[in-house]
């Protein structure tokens, strides 16, 4: 039988139990007195508004920004920031330092940022990346997102941005944040979804708990554990569509595909908007949102942030746009 609505508790229990492979623990107490879904959270689907919502909400916020980037150049968010520091709020960054084989870093970002008196830090060396994309305004609004924020990928982009209002989620992903800042250890207290301390059986556990349906939309999909859920929920009778990216795949994920399709999920491929989303809708009534993609490097490696979610409404969102991607994707 497959797990029902509190099927999580298991996954938590042995990741507690066993420790994380990185130099992060969790601890599944303080996740035990609340439900593991947020519902005290809104969705916002790019490209819809050129990021607009976002700067507007930095820009609104009234005694600090607080921001962990992946790739950050938008000329509105960083005017936004300089603003904020301008006016006397606390302002302080947090940014990866380069990508992979060599195609780029952050320095830009980090000089002019810093020239404004922005307390600016690179990411924490232990981590591969730091992946993750979050803005926490006032410490009381925590924006978990896959988007970066660069110029294209509000206006190009398949995204999803979980504001999530909820306060003990708010004061997790602050004390992670506070963490990273001083490239310390971070204590993860359960309920988001952080790697590389907890993704993984946060992830697998979602996907087993389907009953009827299992929408997913990634970037990359190449993790054996998630493959392997993915192949179950299938050969249990639960509905599962894949939308990917037709950009470049790898050997791994082009494998992965090949697993699926023979185990009959449906797997579609869609050129524009850029899939560069990272979501899975479970029976339609529960989410995650993250920056976390369906690979090992991601999981395991990197600095990740995400979130499981059951408000209706915000569910709806993802759900009705990645079947409105599946059905304009090409089919395996």
């Amino acid at each position: 039988m497959r797990g029902g609505r509190y099927g999580f508790f298991p996954a938590l229990a042995l990741l507690a139990a066993c420790g994380s492979p990185s130099r992060e623990t969790a601890d599944s107490g303080a996740a035990s007195a609340r439900s593991v879904y947020t519902d005290a959270v809104r969705i916002i689907v790019e490209p819809s508004d050129d990021a607009s919502a976002l700067v507007s909400a930095i820009s609104s916020a009234t005694t600090s920004v607080h921001m962990t980037m992946y790739l950050l150049d938008n000329v509105a968010v960083m005017r936004a920031l300089e603003a904020q520091r301008s006016a006397g709020l606390d302002v302080r960054v947090v940014l990866n330092e380069s990508f992979p084989g060599g195609t780029g870093s952050n320095a830009n970002a980090y000089d002019e940022l810093a020239s404004f008196g922005i307390a600016v830090e690179w990411a924490p060396p232990s981590f591969a990346l730091t992946h993750e994309k979050c803005v926490i305004l006032d410490g009381r609004e925590a924006w978990i997102m896959t988007m970066n924020l660069d110029e294209s990928s509000a206006l190009d982009n398949r995204e999803y941005l979980a504001v999530d209002a909820d306060p003990a989620d708010v004061s997790e992903a602050e004390t992670i944040f506070e963490a990273d800042f001083a490239h310390v250890p971070a204590k993860v207290s359960g309920r988001l979804v952080v790697s590389p301390v907890n993704a993984r059986p946060k992830l697998v556990a979602l996907l087993a708990a389907a009953r009827r349906s299992v929408e997913l939309e990634g970037e990359e999909l190449s993790d054996g554990e998630v493959v392997s859920a993915l192949r179950a929920a299938a050969g249990e009778g639960v509905a599962v569509r894949v939308v990917l990216s037709n950009d470049a795949p790898s050997a791994e994920q082009e494998q992965a595909v090949s697993l699926l399709t023979a185990a009959s999920v449906a797997v579609v491929r869609v050129s524009r908007p850029y899939i560069h989303a990272k979501a899975i809708v479970v029976d339609g009534s529960v989410a995650y949102v993250g920056s976390e993609n369906f690979s090992a490097a991601s999981l395991d490696d990197n600095r990740e942030l995400g979130l499981l979610f059951d408000a209706k409404g915000e569910v709806q969102k993802v759900d009705t746009t990645i079947l409105a991607d599946f059905a304009i994707g090409t089919p395996e």
